[in-house]
């Protein structure tokens, strides 16, 4: 459950710390590994002892779960004065002012983004035409019936052009050509999705004579850009011939909107009606019977639309809040139905809750598109996680403010 009040900065360092955290705390691990082969002539052997032991203890601590934030901190600012004290006539070195680097840096990352700010990048159009998810624009040639087309006669620009595409739109361009006769097998081991760097989906096709084939996006973005001539059904088709020279997929994909969210907001203040904001998914049922439970829970970025205590219906395009219109800039946006905002939907069904103590309600600006509270429910108090704040990414769509 959520505090709602301004935390000490005692407090938050008896707090345990969360697996990001825990992951940036390698960094330091790393950099004494560095410290150590650089160093190897100049420090004793007893020295290089305790060294060893001293980042034995805070690979353990890193390792332990419960470990709290100030306990953390103290064994590697012990672990860091002793690997300067270990060479003798000390002077400053590039590699030695490293590792002091490295643990700022680490025990600044562990308290921003366990407490204050994290990255998220829009997964889906959901909340569209406010946020960006990630677009795929095949050619109508590979894709007739695509809701969105890449304009027509496109061809692949230049790689000058490419550059600057990606800088100003996150946009890369697709155009997968066979470079031999070969067949299409589309199924897990050969048409899956990775993820780079936390926040960089990326899909890749392994034909059946080995040639690989990628794309940034997720796998449902980049089957999109498929040719629906090879592949008229991606459900149901597993292998298809294709020929050297034949058009495997083309087109373009724009990547999600990447922001930041303010964790730290809802230690001073309740969420409030019309924010943007991003919770997890733990323990809301319809949602994660849906996940490989290997995923464990998923952050998931909405309009909060309803507060505890909140009568809610939906009158086309209308949102109803105790009766009457929400007039909350952000809500009374989507039901103006101006530009690409579609109004409000019942999604077949009539939406009439009043929300509990401790329960919010989430819907998606992209109402007609969009699985929220109307499909899976309340949203739980202790789910959230803060609310969206800058989007840094990419510049030419959303880059400001979240409203």
């Amino acid at each position: 459950m959520f505090a709602f009040k301004k935390r000490s900065k005692e407090e938050l360092a008896e707090l345990p710390l969360d697996k990001r955290g825990i992951k940036e705390g390698q960094s330091l691990i790393k950099g004494v590994r560095k410290f150590l082969r650089y160093n190897d002539d100049l420090i004793s052997e007893d020295r290089k002892e305790m060294i060893s032991e001293k980042k034995e203890a805070f690979s353990v601590a890193l390792e332990d779960r419960s470990s709290k934030r100030k306990e953390l901190e103290t064994l590697a600012e012990d672990l860091t004065e002793t690997c300067k004290k270990s060479v003798r006539d000390y002077k400053p070195s590039a590699w030695k002012e490293n590792i002091e680097v490295i643990f700022v840096a680490v025990v600044i990352a562990m308290g921003i983004r366990a407490y204050f700010i994290q990255q998220f990048k829009i997964p889906t159009g959901s909340m569209q035409p406010t946020l960006n998810g990630i677009i795929a624009y095949p050619t109508k040639e590979m894709n007739p019936q695509a809701e969105r087309n890449a304009p027509e006669g496109y061809e692949r620009p230049g790689l000058p052009f490419r550059i600057w595409d990606k800088i100003w739109y996150g946009r890369s361009h697709v155009d997968w050509v066979a470079k031999e006769d070969d067949a299409l097998i589309l199924d897990r081991d050969h048409f899956y999705g990775k993820t780079h760097f936390i926040f960089f989906p990326r899909t890749y096709l392994k034909t059946k004579n080995g040639h690989v084939y990628s794309a940034p996006g997720t796998e449902s973005r980049v089957l999109n850009l498929l040719n629906r001539q090879l592949v008229s059904n991606p459900n149901y088709v597993k292998t298809v011939p294709i020929q050297a020279g034949q058009t495997i997929a083309k087109g373009f994909v724009d990547t999600g909107d990447q922001l930041v969210v303010n964790k730290f907001v809802y230690h001073w203040k309740k969420p409030e009606r019309g924010e943007v904001f991003v919770f997890n998914t733990r323990n809301i049922g319809y949602i994660q019977r849906g996940l490989d439970p290997r995923q464990g829970s998923q952050h998931y970025i909405k309009r909060l639309t309803g507060v505890p205590g909140d009568h809610l219906a939906v009158m086309p395009p209308q949102l109803l809040v105790n009766g009457k219109p929400a007039d909350e800039p952000g809500i009374a946006r989507v039901a103006s139905q101006e530009g690409y905002y579609t109004g409000y939907t019942r999604q077949g069904g009539n939406l009439d809750v009043t929300l509990e103590d401790g329960e919010y309600w989430a819907l998606g600006d992209n109402s007609a598109n969009s699985s929220d509270s109307r499909t899976w429910g309340v949203v739980p108090e202790e789910n959230i996680v803060g609310r969206a704040a800058f989007v840094y990414y990419p510049f030419g769509h959303h880059f400001g403010g979240v409203d």
